[in-house]
């Protein structure tokens, strides 16, 4: 009998442990102070994007980050989008359904002068300020990368992204994302080629 219980108490907590890892999530959105944030609740995959300067643009801090939510605090990676191999790795933790908070082994390059990503005591933390429907994050590599209205549309419209820019992806076709850019005056929402954006490395 007292076997049968201490199995049954093993299964339950084991249960409860999986249902906790299950409904471990993240709201997707603007952060605030240059952080964006997707998370795809089907993956569990957390896409984000850092990009912040201080010094009247002399000191810059941008990485892209990616890992996945399967605990707490969950194990990330961050780069340069242009340098993807030279990677600093770090911890996400998720206080709360719209607030987290990103520690790193290291300083990213121009980071200390902006805010402080490696420091123990007190790590970078944010707040969601906007919530959006992205499933990832993703970064443009080419100089101009034009919206269009639908996925293979033959023409595009005026408005166009550059290189550096970060937008949230809502959807995916082949060879295209439906996008959202928040980094202007007002939300621009459209397609845009998926080549025209880093590889998710």
């Amino acid at each position: 009998m007292r076997s049968l219980l201490i199995a049954l108490t093993i299964a339950l907590s084991c249960g409860c442990a999986a249902a906790a890892e299950s409904a471990l999530t993240i709201a997707s959105g603007d952060y605030g102070d240059g952080m964006l944030i997707g998370f795809d609740p089907s993956t569990k995959a957390v896409r984000g994007y850092f990009s912040s300067e201080t010094g009247q643009g002399r000191f810059n801090c941008i990485f892209y980050l990616k890992g996945r939510l399967s605990s707490s605090p969950a194990s990330i990676s961050t780069y340069f989008p242009e340098t993807p191999n030279d990677k600093i790795n770090g911890k996400l933790l998720v206080k709360a359904h719209d607030s987290v908070l990103v520690r790193l082994s290291t300083e990213p390059g121009g980071c200390w002068n902006v805010l402080h990503f490696a420091d123990d005591d007190q790590p970078a933390e944010f707040t969601l300020v906007a919530k959006h429907p992205w499933v990832s994050i993703a970064v443009i590599k080419s100089d101009r990368a034009y919206f269009f209205d639908a996925p293979a549309a033959s023409v595009h419209r005026k408005a166009y992204l550059v290189q550096g820019d970060a937008v949230g992806v809502r959807g995916v076709q082949p060879g295209w994302l439906q996008v959202d850019f928040v980094g202007g005056r007002k939300m621009v929402s459209g397609w845009v080629r998926q080549s025209d954006v880093y590889p998710d490395d």
